[in-house]
């Protein structure tokens, strides 16, 4: 066997680079950004999606903002919150306050851009407890709808129209807006703001997710110590309990954080060009995973 010597890994490697650059080029071409207009209000309407807590949504959000802030066409911004979230925020980490660099988003550094232009700022969301109950909800009845022939065609059903969601006709956002290498490099931030903003704001869910993560500290140490061989029947039962907390969490996701969501943020969004004045364009601040399914719903239903 001939093994490559340093001069032939270096040239491939020299061939790989200019395929690597324009993979990168791409993946940065490809913003997370919907510009269509909504032919019911016949408004111009911007989608922003962001990756929560990001140093490159961030800009991106701030940027769009002020773009069409200068240009004067912006009527209203519209982030995805609800009174309940926003206030809380606001008196958690006021601008200018420490919080407010440490917890960086995207929404208040477009709230921001806004108020300086002196344009209004609208609320998207549905009120977060009644999220909070209907995932409640949705979890329940899928534990009770496994036992039935029926209960697995209404959660298939639930599945195939929530994943629905994710997609919509003409332009819309793929994967690929997710291998922006900006977007990539800020992740890790990213993973250390969300959640430890979410405890800062409720301090009661420190004990639920210190719970949640402190299995897989000790599973990883336990692991590390002493590897003992896996039966058939334990990997059985591992894939058959993995293979239902998917479709329990997947319709949760799906539905209630996502397709009903998104129904909210649709309407409210069109609520706010028919409230305000100004220029043409609502630019809407949203989590990425949300812009295909309300861009779908602003071109295609007239009803929201």
């Amino acid at each position: 066997e001939v093994l490559p010597t340093a001069s032939t890994r270096a040239s491939a490697m020299a061939r790989a680079l200019p395929l690597l650059a324009a993979l990168l080029s791409c993946a940065s071409a490809l913003q997370p950004v919907l510009r269509f207009r909504d032919p019911k209000t016949r408004g111009e309407v911007v989608l922003v999606g962001c990756m929560h807590y990001n140093p490159a949504s961030i800009a991106l959000a701030s940027s769009i903002m002020r773009e069409e802030a200068a240009a004067k066409r912006l009527r209203a911004c519209v982030v995805e919150s609800c009174p309940t979230r926003w206030n809380t925020t606001l008196e958690m980490q006021p601008q200018g306050s420490l919080y407010r660099a440490i917890f960086d988003n995207e929404m208040q550094a477009a709230a921001e851009v806004a108020e300086e232009y002196g344009r209004p700022v609208e609320l998207g969301d549905q009120a977060i407890e009644d999220t909070g109950r209907r995932i409640v909800q949705l979890f329940a009845l899928t534990l009770v709808q496994l036992l039935t022939p029926a209960g697995w065609q209404a959660i298939y059903a639930d599945l195939r129209e929530g994943a629905g969601t994710l997609t919509c006709e003409d332009e819309s956002v793929g994967v690929g807006a997710l291998l922006d290498p900006q977007l990539i490099a800020a992740l890790p931030v990213t993973l250390v703001r969300y959640p430890l903003a979410a405890v800062v704001k409720s301090p009661l869910l420190a004990l639920p997710l210190a719970l949640l993560l402190l299995p897989l500290i000790t599973q990883d140490a336990s692991s590390a110590a002493s590897v003992e061989p896996v039966t058939l029947a334990e990997l059985g039962s591992a894939l058959a309990f993995a293979a239902l907390e998917t479709l329990v969490l997947g319709r949760v996701f799906l539905v209630a954080l996502l397709e009903e969501r998104n129904y909210a943020l649709a309407r409210n969004i069109r609520k706010a060009h028919f409230a305000t004045r100004g220029g043409d364009t609502v630019v809407a601040v949203l989590g990425a995973a949300h812009l295909n399914g309300v861009k779908r719903l602003l071109t295609s239903s007239r009803v929201v």
